[in-house]
Parts: structure tokens; sequence; C-alpha cells
């Protein structure tokens, strides 16, 4: 079986938690080790949403199979809680320590129990919506940890930009706490790349977006930001809403920028 579930401990949430592993068909006949792709979901989603309505196995088997992206491992987690979305952030008010927990939990774990490739340089991550915020916001943090971070359709604001009355009727204050305070300010995406702009280990960023899609103006303004600070980056626009159609077409793209990433570093 390609892909199974598999439970683990969080220290950082102090409770059992579970994600699906695919494993590449060479798994079990070889010893090998492998690169990594972390695929998170979205808002309201769960760790079986990428399979049960993605497609995501069936997208990794033909790609595999046909040469476009090599043998990898693929962990598709949870957020960390459920209802609205944990957003992968240590929230504000001190009720989960969700990017710790991916962190020092689910990486170390999946390192330790699979025979992967465990450096930055064969770790990368990518997510929709929610998880798109969250791709970007783990590597841009971590670049220790993830070489390379891809979204689709993400939710890619500042919370900063938000209207007062949705920030305070929602629960961003609960996540981040004051919209211009320093805490918000770790997980902007806009200061976050440019605190990362002269590293000598930026990560990569891909995304794109639906032009029909309601998050589409703010993935228009991120790469304005992106072009204007001289963050190289690389960004695709297509037809399409925010729904698993889309999500499904496009989960082709992620790979196919993770397996130039990796061409790119190996020297292919």
């Amino acid at each position: 079986m390609a892909v199974h579930p598999v439970p683990f401990f969080s220290g950082a949430l102090f409770a059992r938690m579970s994600c699906f592993v695919y494993l590449p068909p060479s798994y079990d006949r070889s010893e090998r080790a492998y690169p990594v792709v972390y695929l998170l979901h979205g808002m309201h989603g769960c760790e079986s949403s990428w399979l049960t309505k993605g497609g995501a196995e069936d997208t990794l088997d033909r790609m595999i199979g046909s040469g476009e992206l090599r043998e990898c491992i693929v962990v598709m987690p949870n957020d960390g809680g459920y209802g609205h979305g944990t957003f992968y952030v240590d929230w504000y008010d001190g009720t989960g320590n969700y990017e710790q927990y991916v962190l020092y939990d689910l990486v170390p774990f999946i390192d330790a129990n699979y025979r992967t490739i465990p450096d930055r340089e064969h770790r990368v991550i990518g997510g929709y919506s929610m998880g798109g915020f969250g791709a970007f916001m783990l590597a841009l943090r971590h670049p220790e940890t993830f070489s390379a971070a891809a979204s689709l359709s993400g939710a890619l604001g500042s919370a900063g930009q938000l209207p007062y009355y949705d920030f305070s009727r929602s629960q961003w204050s609960r996540m981040i706490g004051p919209r211009h305070g320093d805490y918000a300010k770790r997980y902007d995406l806009s200061v976050l790349s440019e605190q990362r702009l002269e590293a000598a280990n930026r990560p990569a960023l891909y995304f794109d977006c639906g032009r029909e899609d309601g998050l589409y103006p703010m993935n228009v303004q991120f790469k304005q930001h992106l072009e204007r600070i001289g963050y190289e980056h690389e960004y695709a626009e297509f037809e399409g809403q925010h729904n698993w159609a889309y999500w499904t077409e496009h989960l082709a793209d992620t790979l196919r920028f993770f397996e130039r990433r990796w061409g790119e570093s190996a020297g292919d």
C-alpha cells in the first residue's frame, strides 16, 4: 500500500496526532533514502483531504511513473486542530503550539521512522489556501529546515492589512495578538520575505492562484511585493476558483517546481 495512516505523539500539543505518508514504489525493495514533501491542508480540512478530495496519490503515482517527479516520500499532516483552522502558527493566546508541532514533533518523527534524506535541500513544503500560508510561513521562518515552499491559492495577505471589524470579529486576535504588534510581525509574510532577502539559505518560492478565486488579489499583491524587494520567485495564474477542481489539477505544478528545485541543488 503506497499510502498509510501514521499516529505519533506531539509534545508541543501534548496529544496523539496523525498524518498520512505516501511511500514511493521502490521503498520496500531498496535501502535508499528519499527526499520528503510535506503537503498541508486548508481551513476546515484534515490530514486526508489531499487524498480523498485532491487525488494526490494518483497524481504522485502518475508523475513518478512518467519520470516527471523523482521518487519521494510525501507527508500529509493535519494542522493540529479542528474547526476554523490553526494556520500552523503558535497562537498568541497560548492555546496551541502548532508551529512547534510541525517543526519539533512531525519532522523529527518522519526522519526517525522513514528513510529520508534528512537535510533542508531534500525537504520541501507546500499547501493550499491556509496551507499555502503555512508552507510559506514555515519555510521563511525556518529556512534551515525547508529549502523550498509552494502555495496553491494561498492566504498570503498580512493580518495588519485586515479591516479592524474583520480582525476583531475573527480568531486572528487569538492567533497573533494586536494586528500591528511585534507578535503579528513574526508571521507576516511580507516582513519575513524581507528578512530572508539576503540570506544564503533563502527558501525558493512558487505560488499560483485561479483568477476567479477570492484570494487572487492577495496573491497578486504578494507577487508585486516580492518583485519590489527583489526576492526571486516563480508565480503562475490560471483560470479557476477556490476549490478542489483547481487544487487537484495544479498539484502537479507544485510537484514540478519541487523537482526543478531538487535538480538545481544536485546540479542535474
